[in-house]
């Protein structure tokens, strides 16, 4: 069966199955919906969900031929898959995904100018945050040390060092695969001179009093890491980025209240929790703590908002 150019990459797809199929004795309508009609295509690998081509009746086919088939369906750029499963439970996040075709895993692609490459068997990349490291990468970093507590594979990380000109980051991960595509990027992005790669848990490895700014990048919650981030800021204050997931149920409950109360009330329980930090830490000096803006990141799930508060603390 030939490729079609002028089809879409999904009926080509159905078009090279569906011989397949006949091939090998398999009924086409049992396995149709078993198709992709999403997909990602990062440089040469295309990335399904694993939620296809889960049927038995694929083991019919030769792995190698089916594989293949696929490939040219999405034209002669695409020399690998990977089926990506859902996100482990765990600490690390761990993906499930595993490369069914082909023989290397990192992949490579390029997101508002940043290079990133990841092992998709090892780590994922966290597209639905696209919009608060583009908004990262605005900030005037220039003449600033900056502590990263979730550096990951840079998604942030990297935002403050090429476009956000930050003097200095300290990168705190503790996941060793994600450290090694941290370091990769770095070299990639040509910044790793300007990053120190700090493994391990943060709340050992975290430098004292050297950050003009903390970005604290974990969802649901980063609250464990607040008095880590504290400890990071300079005697003087700085700025803190604090993520966190936010229920707004409570707006469906009450009529009075609007989702940006809802916001907003979270907005004042951490600036008062990262005052209460400051004054416990330096209990002969007064601080102030002022919330600058609440973004709205993304929806996390029904009645769930994923927000980053910005706080600005400052010695008096």
């Amino acid at each position: 069966m030939e490729i079609h150019l002028n089809m879409s990459p999904y009926k080509n797809l159905c078009s090279l199955l569906s011989s397949l199929c006949i091939d090998y004795n398999i009924d086409w309508y049992l396995v149709e919906n078993d198709i992709p009609k999403k997909w990602r295509v990062y440089g040469d690998m295309l990335l399904i969900s694993n939620r296809y081509f889960s049927n038995d009746l694929w083991k019919q086919i030769p792995n190698e031929l089916l594989w293949q088939s696929v490939c040219k369906a999405f034209s002669s750029n695409v020399k690998r898959i990977g089926l990506e499963g859902v996100i482990k439970n765990n600490d690390y996040r761990s993906p499930t995904t595993r490369l069914v075709y082909g023989n290397d895993p990192w992949v490579l692609l390029i997101e508002n100018g940043i290079r990133f490459t990841y092992n998709i068997e090892k780590c994922m990349f966290c597209a639905g945050n696209n919009t608060e490291r583009m908004r990262v990468g605005t900030f005037d970093c220039s003449n600033e040390v900056i502590v990263d507590l979730y550096a990951g594979i840079g998604y942030f990380t990297l935002a403050y060092l090429v476009h956000a000109r930050a003097s200095h980051v300290y990168a705190c991960e503790w996941n060793s695969d994600a450290v090694e595509a941290l370091k990769r990027n770095l070299k990639l992005n040509h910044v790793d001179d300007k990053c120190t790669v700090l493994y391990g848990n943060n709340e050992e490895t975290c430098p004292l009093r050297v950050a003009d700014r903390v970005n604290l990048g974990l969802i649901p919650s980063s609250e464990q890491s607040w008095p880590v981030a504290c400890r990071a800021l300079k005697c003087e204050g700085g700025h803190l980025h604090v993520h966190g997931t936010i229920s707004t149920i409570k707006v469906k409950e009450n009529q009075t209240l609007t989702v940006k109360d809802v916001w907003n009330e979270w907005g004042e329980y951490v600036r008062n929790e990262i005052l209460k930090l400051m004054s416990k830490l330096y209990s002969h000096t007064n601080y102030k703590c002022d919330v600058e803006h609440i973004e709205c990141v993304k929806p996390y799930g029904p009645h769930l908002d994923h927000l980053v508060v910005d706080l600005y603390v400052q010695k008096l």
